[in-house]
């Protein structure tokens, strides 16, 4: 009995032990979970705090620069220093190693980029505005601030790693206890079972709270607070499901940014960055608190919104977006001006599925870019499959350029007195794999509207270069600029570069543009035609009276020559294109500038236009556009004959 008794007290004292002593792990535990998780949120504020002061000192980096505001250089100044020392906290947060990785691994950047912060600062405290700008946009500025941002998002992503798997130990030890504490409460008593219930509720809580803050953090674009492609998927999948099973419908809004490319390359990243937080922030003005928005990628983004009825519903919505993005842009003294195309994609009417509901969205806003800017357009089924071959013929024109399936072929411009060649014209033609031979009017368009003229344009010529070799140094190679390209700022200064490589003169260049290029922008088009006419090269106003006609383009341009239409040529017996030939051709001679007539075919219409006092003109007649080896070879049967490769060309026909 007595042995029981002490196997009883034993039992009890051993329980109350075992009791006190779970208790004390339980009380460690929870604080050890608790300071665990106020490690994860302080690690994720300073990275909050790091993400802001960069963004804060790009920004006053920017400003400086181009205001020399006395403020916004103190501003810089501190966040400096600011910078400086949230990563100093940071890097105490990191493990030991990842910290000492990552001094090791930044630390020449940190110094090199430290020199050239105050180098800037010193350039702006100075007033050189433009050192301090040249040292921001610079190769070198770039190169390590990029580097220590991805360092610096290592050092983050590292403290956020350990944390999680500190936590994820001190849960799983927690659950493990916790059964322990189970049985040993039903021993110990009630009391101490609400305790440890306690505890567990509020590191349970602590748990959820992390990791529903990770997960908003995994599904959020950093720059602007919107979702991210991620989080976008995420959120339409639930919303498609719930709208499904619910019947009602939903539009996903596709939202491109027009003209955001010239303001990164004016203006630095930093402030296209300043400009897609606005965007991010205008979009919120636009939509309703529930209606969800993301960055899609670059200057993409997405706005998912319930089928609305009357005025407020997507199509008013896109409407609205548009206006507001066509506003102007203030930081400062900077304005910047952009707008947006929006392309819409119907749920359930278009598609059924997030990926599908997007491609189609996108599909709508080609449509709607293809059209001009500040535009919205519906997804429509039957253009649907004309599109998708427009995509996969931009794709092939792509590879072709890569691959030189586009080659230059030459038709000669002639003198109508003579019938002596005085240039010759580049026209493109592209060897496709499986299509056999394409003229340009199969693909042209397709090239300009997806910004492909540029790079196509430049391959011919570099082509084109070589084959001047095999021509007489006396013939002059014309080449046609699209109205697109008198845009790029760089124009000039390309086609400068290609034929100096290939050690061709300037001078041998005749540069084609189209009345299209001077309605689109006169001031532009002006300087453009200015800074060739420096360079050596000639200018020719092609197909002039087709289009927008004006004598005021005669007066403010300066052209060396002025290419009558082939409409006019073609119907030159009628006496009214009679009239209007011959009303050009005497503006040109009053004006001392040159005539081409295109389109010639006939002996009939060079004589009259011969007579009328057309000096040049191209055309069948004369010969048919042709690749450059068989164009040699009718100039070396020319020279052997002594005849003219104009009349030898006609004579061949």
């Amino acid at each position: 009995m007595r042995q029981a008794r002490r196997a009883v007290a034993i039992t009890l004292a051993g329980t109350a032990l075992w009791t006190l002593a779970l208790l004390a792990e339980r009380l460690w535990s929870a604080e050890a979970l608790a300071r665990a998780a106020e490690r994860l949120g302080t690690v994720h504020e300073v990275a909050g705090r790091l993400h802001v002061a960069e963004q804060q000192l790009q920004q006053a980096a920017q400003t400086a620069s181009l205001t020399g505001d006395r403020v916004w250089i103190d501003r810089y100044d501190r966040l400096v220093d600011q910078v400086g020392q949230t990563v100093e906290h940071a890097a105490l947060l990191a493990p030991l190693a990842v910290a000492e990785r990552y001094r090791s691994k930044t630390a020449s950047a940190a110094a090199e980029i430290a020199r050239m912060r105050a180098s800037a600062l010193d350039a702006l405290k100075s007033g050189a505005l433009g050192s301090a700008r040249a040292l921001f946009d610079g190769e070198r500025y770039g190169r390590h601030s990029r580097m220590l941002a991805e360092a610096n998002e290592e050092l983050t992503r590292a403290s956020l790693a350990a944390t999680r798997a500190e936590l994820a130990r001190l849960e799983q030890r927690s659950w493990l206890m916790s059964g322990g504490a189970v049985l040993m409460a039903l021993l110990a008593g009630a009391v101490l079972w609400r305790r440890l219930s306690r505890g567990l509720d509020h590191t349970r809580g602590t748990l959820r709270e992390a990791e529903v803050h990770i997960q908003r953090m995994a599904s959020s674009d950093l720059l602007t607070g919107l979702d991210n492609r991620a989080g976008l998927h995420d959120t339409m999948h639930a919303r498609l499901a719930r709208a499904g099973a619910a019947g009602e419908t939903m539009a996903v809004l596709m939202v491109d940014l027009d003209r955001f490319k010239s303001v990164n390359d004016r203006h630095g990243h930093m402030v296209g960055d300043m400009v897609l937080k606005e965007v991010a922030r205008r979009l919120r003005l636009c939509l309703a608190p529930d209606d969800l928005r993301a960055r899609y990628g670059g200057d993409e983004f997405v706005v998912v919104v319930p089928g609305r009825p009357g005025s407020i519903g997507p199509g008013a919505t896109a409407e609205r977006i548009v206006e507001r993005m066509a506003e102007p842009i203030q930081f400062g003294d900077l304005s910047v001006s952009i707008g947006a195309s929006v392309g819409i994609a119907h749920f359930p009417a278009d598609a059924h599925t997030a990926d599908e509901l997007l491609r189609k969205a996108d599909s709508a806003l080609y449509r709607a870019k293809q059209g001009g800017r500040n535009l919205v357009h519906h997804y429509d089924a039957r253009r649907d499959e004309l599109l998708a071959e427009r995509h996969k013929l931009e794709q092939e024109m792509r590879e072709g350029i890569a691959n030189g399936q586009f080659v230059p072929f030459y038709q000669p411009i002639v003198g109508l007195e003579r019938r002596n060649v005085s240039s010759m014209e580049m026209l493109c033609r592209w060897r496709h794999p499986e299509r056999g031979l394409l003229t340009p009017d199969k693909f042209i368009a397709v090239a300009e509207a997806s910004g492909l003229i540029a790079p196509l344009t430049f391959a011919l010529l570099r082509a084109a270069c070589r084959d001047i070799e095999r021509f007489p140094p006396n013939w002059r190679l014309s080449i046609n600029v699209a109205p697109q390209q008198i845009e790029d700022p760089e124009l000039v200064e390309q086609l400068l570069a290609i034929v100096r490589e290939a050690g061709v003169p300037p001078s041998q260049l005749d540069i084609e543009l189209t009345e299209t290029a001077l309605v689109n922008d006169t001031a532009r088009a002006r300087a453009v035609i200015l800074a060739l006419k420096r360079a050596g090269m000639t200018v020719t106003l092609d197909d002039f009276g087709t289009g927008y006609s004006s004598l005021s383009y005669l007066a403010e341009m300066t052209f060396d020559r002025i290419k009558i239409d082939r409409s006019f040529v073609n119907t030159i017996d009628k006496p009214e294109s009679a009239k209007i030939v011959d009303a050009i051709i005497g503006l040109s001679r009053s004006l001392g500038v040159d005539t081409v007539a295109e389109g010639v075919e006939t002996e009939r219409q060079a004589t009259t236009l011969r007579r009328m006092g057309c000096r040049n003109a191209q055309g069948y007649l004369f010969g048919r556009p042709m690749p450059a080896k068989d164009l040699s070879d009718r100039v070396a049967l020319a020279k052997n004959t002594m005849a003219p490769l104009a009349r030898q060309s006609a004579n061949s026909r």
